[in-house]
């Protein structure tokens, strides 16, 4: 088993972000195939802050044997870590980590931690930034984010083999560069994806990207239902007067239901709106001719997003400040 760490210039994020990596670990592995059972890990890459300064570490399998220790030193160092991020990790990475452990009697549970799967954030977005695909290389390339490794998945196999009829330096040293870039930029690629958002709410522990189509009202509700990053260690159950809203842990789900006032004439087909006095929001869009204490939340087939979003700002600081 061969081990490389190496540190890495502090990533370049906003402060809330920054709060939330150095509780994270970056994951990418290669494997000799996609067969949890009877396939076996190549390499394991992770990136973490570690006494205060970020680092690449990678793990390197020489051989079939050295999968179980290989196990143990990954399982060692995101014991204190709280996030998981991988791309398109829930679906391989993770699970292939699982079985390998369970092969060998290694207890690893990736339910103890929060993960987050950088792919599954951007099939929200696919229409939206139309690539050809969202593999991250890809994906990549439409942030702008810089790949100097261009091998493929078939080269790191040849590659792999070739290291097992004549382990040279040559042959490892190339597969772990492909690994390294994979995960060296998936910080680049979660900022940039944090871009696509139509709004994102920061607070110490919690993190709420917002798109607007999460964002309806039926029945004269204004309903919310925001997939969020949080390390609160419990669901929160808010039930006021003017909202209904339910963090849930688990799940990683904000939900808001904030009941609104209804309005309608011969010239005026529909206005909902709330009454500024009930929630302490001074500034908003208002509209002419229309008394200055409410505040227009839908007007005909018009929705007011900026109003929108002082409302639920409102009521997360609220709750979460």
């Amino acid at each position: 088993m061969i081990i490389n760490e190496k540190e890495i210039e502090p990533i370049n994020s906003n402060m809330y972000l920054d709060e939330l990596f150095k509780k994270s670990v970056f994951i990418d592995i290669e494997t000799t195939g996609l067969s949890r059972k009877y396939s076996q890990i190549i390499s394991i890459t992770l990136l973490f802050h570690d006494c205060e300064k970020y680092k690449i570490t990678q793990i390197f399998c020489q051989y079939k044997v050295d999968e179980p220790e290989a196990l143990k030193f990954f399982k060692n160092i995101i014991k204190e870590k709280i996030y998981i991020i991988t791309y398109n990790g829930n679906s391989f990475d993770l699970p292939f980590l699982m079985e390998r452990a369970e092969k060998y009697n290694i207890d690893i549970d990736f339910n103890s931690f929060i993960k987050i799967d950088l792919y599954n954030c951007l099939i929200k977005f696919k229409n939206k930034i139309k690539t050809a695909n969202l593999k991250l290389k890809t994906i990549e390339e439409y942030f702008n984010i810089n790949r100097h490794d261009t091998l493929t998945g078939k080269d790191i196999l040849t590659l792999y083999e070739a290291y097992r009829l004549e382990p040279r330096q040559e042959f490892s040293s190339l597969i772990l560069e492909h690994n390294y870039e994979d995960v060296y930029n998936l910080p680049k690629v979660m900022n940039s994806i944090f871009t696509l958002y139509d709004e994102v709410l920061f607070l110490q522990n919690l993190a709420i990207p917002i798109n607007y189509r999460d964002i309806s009202i039926k029945n004269n509700l204004l309903q919310c239902k925001f997939n969020v990053i949080t390390d609160i260690c419990k669901d929160f159950i808010s039930h006021n007067i003017n909202y209904k809203m339910y963090l849930s842990i688990d799940k990683q789900v904000l939900e808001m239901v904030i009941p609104l006032n209804y309005f309608k004439d011969e010239t005026i087909k529909e206005f909902c709106f709330i009454n500024k006095d009930e929630y302490g929001i001074n500034s908003f869009t208002a509209i002419r001719g229309i008394k200055r204490n409410l505040i227009p939340i839908k007007f005909n087939d018009k929705l007011y997003y900026d109003n929108i979003m002082r409302v639920i700002e409102k009521i997360v600081f609220e709750n979460f400040k």
